[in-house]
């Protein structure tokens, strides 16, 4: 068999061999040369079960930076369990960030593997970059108590999660915590200790919990703050600021849902239904690690849960006092968009089907400009304070009690 990267001919092309000819992972190689792992992996590698006698048990305590590193991963969810291990997964994209990690986890007994799994749903051979460790390594050992361990250093382990979790679109800062108290911490720690404000994105029982920069200056102050140990990762400082190109995203759903139209002078004014399908566009630079300007899957379920569930099988004019006297596409539009904005600050463009034949399409504000007024006064008419307060009001008032004498007129004679 000829290697490809040193074009020698070898027994096996292996991580071993690989490694030491290129500095490659198998998993690499067969990307670059566009090859199945079918025909690299032998079957004796695939599904093979790690064994706890090839790692070591660590006795002393690990240093700052590990306790810091393991810390950050933990606070993104990376850290798992599989059996007697501890578990950290890395996409190969993110390898040398993994290798950043190991640098210091070793102190914990962690050890690199490139597992190859069959993978039944798509009926192929895949790889999983790991790092392993046996779980009592992490487990906390007897301390003297006269030299009692720090926690963690909250910069370097917060720097660690972004640099695993975080994405940045529109110049916010989204970032994902595995626990809500965790995440609580963060934005009180945040705001107290760099002046960065955060805002929650998830309902009160929803975890893993989603986080997001108030605004773009406190995403510049957080990176700022968090530049030593962001820019000592491999490629996470260039991943937050590389040129990469722009493009729009979309995603289209659908919802069946009946309304009427208040005052609409031909059939409108009737109550119908029928199937809305709305597209959803998201514009901005292309993720360097993931690819993607934003996941779509990301996008379907913030769609889903602000638009589709408020809306599917509903009466329009009722699931919202914005939509009660016009529930047309135009003002929907609007609408939606207010309710999008807050997780999707790159939202370009909505279009919105009420038929083949009947759509409009909208640009809003901008998440800036969204926070900085009190929302689209079209939508708030009929829940303005001032509504009923107008001096013309007075002629109403006057009738009313006309009226009101009138009764009472009535009532007098009739006794």
């Amino acid at each position: 068999m000829k290697c490809l990267n040193c074009d020698r001919d070898v027994l096996k092309i292996d991580n071993d061999h690989l490694i030491a000819c290129s500095g490659l992972t198998l998993q690499e190689y067969a990307i670059r040369h566009c090859l199945p792992l079918e025909l690299l992996v032998s079957t004796d590698q695939i599904n093979q079960r790690p064994r706890a006698a090839d790692f070591i048990s660590i006795a002393n305590i690990p240093g700052e930076t590990a306790r810091a590193v393991l810390e950050g991963l933990r606070l993104s969810g990376l850290l798992g369990s599989e059996g007697e291990f501890a578990m950290i997964s890395g996409g190969i994209r993110w390898l040398d960030l993994l290798l950043w990690d190991l640098n210091y986890l070793t102190e914990y007994g962690f050890r690199f593997c490139q597992d190859y799994e069959f993978d039944e749903s798509t009926n192929r051979v895949v790889a999983r970059n790991r790092l392993r460790s046996l779980r009592r390594n992490l487990l906390g050992r007897p301390r003297d108590a006269m030299t009692p361990v720090p926690p963690p250093d909250f910069a370097t382990a917060f720097a660690v999660c972004i640099a695993h979790c975080g994405e940045i679109q529109a110049g916010y800062m989204f970032i994902t915590l595995k626990r809500r108290a965790d995440a609580e911490e963060a934005v009180v720690r945040l705001e107290r200790e760099y002046g960065v404000a955060m805002h929650c994105l998830s309902s009160d029982d929803e975890v893993p919990v989603l986080l997001r920069t108030m605004t773009p200056a406190d995403c510049k102050r957080l990176l700022a703050a968090l530049e030593t140990q962001l820019r000592a990762m491999p490629g996470v400082w260039d991943r937050f600021h590389a040129n990469t190109p722009e493009i729009t995203v979309a995603k289209e759903l659908s919802f069946d849902s009946a309304h009427f139209i208040t005052d609409h002078p031909a059939k409108c004014s009737n109550q119908h239904g029928g199937r809305y399908v709305l597209r959803v566009k998201v514009r901005g630079r292309i993720d360097p690690i993931t690819g993607c300007v934003v996941d779509f899957g990301y996008l379907k379920k913030v769609a889903t849960r602000e638009i589709v569930d408020l809306f599917d099988h509903h009466h329009l004019n009722y699931v919202a006092g914005e939509l009660a006297w016009r529930s047309t596409t135009e003002v929907m539009c609007v609408f939606i968009w207010e309710r999008l904005i807050e997780h999707l600050p790159a939202l370009a463009e909505l279009e919105l089907y009420e038929t083949p034949q009947s759509w409009c399409r909208y640009t809003g504000p901008s998440l800036a400009e969204f926070q900085a007024s009190a929302g689209n006064a079209l939508l708030s008419w009929f829940q303005q304070e001032t509504l009923g307060r107008s001096p013309w009001r007075s002629l109403l008032r006057a009738e009313t009690a006309e009226s009101l004498r009138a009764v009472e007129r009535v009532r007098s004679a009739a006794c």
